[in-house]
């Protein structure tokens, strides 16, 4: 993916997280926070995530009971989905990534993951830096129903 030079900007995450936290959970906890990652900072991840212009990771409380583990997980899933979702409505690439890196406590704990909590998964974002170009009529195919 090639991203163009536009960064992304820390309030654009913030005003589509929080309705991308809208998500469906059990008991409408929140088990989550997000650690933003901007175009000043993306050096902190270069021996492990491939180059994107910001990230956004997500580090969920890991719970004693396994049943409640697995709800904040899909809880986590759905938001991931919702943003991913808002951030494509404004033109905004975001591609999921689940490392190896983010099993490792040594390399979570330079980015403040606590005892307790992992992380879900790191989000690389960046606008797309391909133009597209819109098609033109007299390009386009006339299509045609059939009637059975």
């Amino acid at each position: 993916m090639s991203y163009s030079a536009r960064p992304v900007s820390e309030n654009h995450i913030l005003e589509l997280l929080n309705v991308a936290v809208w998500a469906p959970n059990d008991g409408m906890r929140e088990p989550w926070r997000f650690i933003f990652i901007g175009s000043d900072n993306t050096d902190v991840l270069s021996d492990l995530q491939d180059q994107a212009p910001a990230y956004l990771i997500l580090v969920i409380k890991e719970d004693q009971d396994p049943h409640k583990r697995e709800e904040d997980y899909a809880a986590a899933s759905c938001l991931m989905q919702n943003f991913r979702l808002l951030a494509q409505d404004r033109m905004l690439h975001v591609r999921m990534t689940m490392n190896d890196w983010i099993y490792d406590r040594v390399c979570t704990r330079r980015f403040d993951v606590h005892d307790g909590e992992r992380i879900v998964a790191v989000l690389e974002m960046g606008y797309d830096g391909q133009s597209m170009e819109p098609v033109k009529v007299e390009d386009a195919r006339d299509l045609t129903f059939e009637l059975l």
